[in-house]
């Protein structure tokens, strides 16, 4: 394990585990004997993390641990368990009303890692509820989704109001939500299209996972690599897990996989999250990608992941932007691929339409305006960066 990791997420790491092992209980017991955790900071990383599950899973074997401490994850697992189950619940709801209406769509993400993939759902914890359906079905299922309570939230209705054809081009998801029970409710992120990295460097849709039957496995190791590595630079330690369990699950086509991953410059994103499956799963791979895995190259930019890992929470807007340019350059070998991402990540952000807040007003100015858009943005992401707003 990389000795530069603080004891917290030192720790966080070696309770990723399903089975744990008389020789894992006392390296975990020497471990806490030999290092002074924070423990507050500790219970707040396996937040952020997502990993409150696995801890509690594996303190409870360990006698050492604060009784307070393991009541308040108890507590949670409780919680995200029983969220868990409710939410797996509405999605086979939703997802029986689009299959009684000719709706071709598959689950993405946590919701279907949790279920299918995870030895026990209750380690997933999952957030919102993602499908992926194709484009023409869009506000056919929309409006489906409504007579079933579901509803657009501000920013969603005011892209509405611009017409069908300005939503399918400007947007490529739909966030909805229905109310549950009291301030609780089920968020359905609707999407027709991944955007890899950004709209001109690559799209993926339905019909790229379903136009090869024979390879649909390898092509969600892709959205999955898009989603967690490109768009969410590794940052948090249940992308790892993610990656663990689905390709721990499955079988996978190792050739065609990586040929699929090289073609979109993503084998090194992908080797980079593999570096910390073998790492805190040791995972059993293939020898040619063993050795891959384990390059000076693959290490050093697994390494430079894994520092996002320590920050008190995850990086979003600007911060989040600029380090998905950062890494997914430094994930290539080609300069031919560092150039189309420098020129996609800027005509992206130039061609595209704004939404900006006038007191309690949303504006919405189209991408047709161009540089009056991007001057807006950059305005709004300085402004982020103000040390008030971090």
């Amino acid at each position: 394990m990389k000795v530069g990791l603080s004891p917290e997420i030192t720790l966080l790491l070696m309770a990723c585990s399903t089975n744990l092992s008389t020789e894992k209980k006392t390296q975990l017991t020497h471990f806490l004997s030999q290092h002074p955790l924070n423990w507050e900071r500790l219970y707040a990383l396996a937040g952020r993390h997502r990993l409150k599950p696995f801890l509690y899973q594996t303190f409870l074997q360990i006698p050492t641990i604060p009784e307070s401490f393991l009541a308040a994850l108890q507590q949670d697992c409780r919680i995200s368990s029983t969220d868990n189950l409710l939410k797996l619940h509405q999605y086979h709801v939703v997802s029986a009303i689009l299959t009684e209406n000719n709706i071709d769509h598959m689950p993405l993400k946590g919701i279907f890692l949790a279920e299918h993939c995870y030895p026990d759902s209750g380690l997933r914890i999952s957030g919102d509820i993602d499908v992926l359906v194709r484009k023409e079905d869009v506000f056919k299922t929309v409006h489906l989704l409504q007579t079933k309570e579901y509803h657009l939230n501000q920013q969603q209705r005011l892209h509405w109001q611009q017409g069908e054809q300005v939503i399918l081009t400007d947007l490529f998801e739909v966030s909805l939500f229905k109310p549950f029970f009291n301030d609780s409710y089920f968020d359905i992120d609707l999407h027709w299209q991944i955007l890899g990295f950004n709209r001109h460097y690559a799209l993926f849709d339905l019909a790229y996972v379903r136009s090869e039957p024979t390879f649909s496995t390898e092509r969600e190791v892709v959205l999955l690599v898009i989603h967690h590595g490109v768009n969410n630079v590794w940052q948090q330690i249940y992308y790892v897990n993610d990656l663990y369990f689905f390709l721990n699950s499955r079988g996978i086509n190792w050739d065609r996989l990586m040929q699929e991953l090289r073609l979109y410059g993503l084998e090194h994103v992908f080797l980079a999250g593999l570096y910390w499956c073998y790492q805190v799963w040791n995972i059993q791979l293939p020898e040619f990608i063993h050795e891959l895995v384990l390059s000076p190259r693959i290490y050093s930019l697994a390494e430079a992941y894994s520092k996002n890992w320590e920050a008190d929470n995850s990086s979003e807007f600007s911060t989040l932007i600029l380090k998905q340019l950062s890494f997914f350059i430094k994930a290539q070998t080609k300069f031919n691929k560092q150039l189309k991402i420098c020129s996609t990540f800027i005509s992206s952000r130039v061609f595209r339409y704004s939404l900006f807040r006038v007191g309690k007003r949303l504006i919405y100015l189209p991408k047709e305006l161009g540089f009056i858009t991007i001057l807006i943005r950059t305005i709004q992401s300085l402004f982020r960066f103000l040390p008030t707003h971090r």
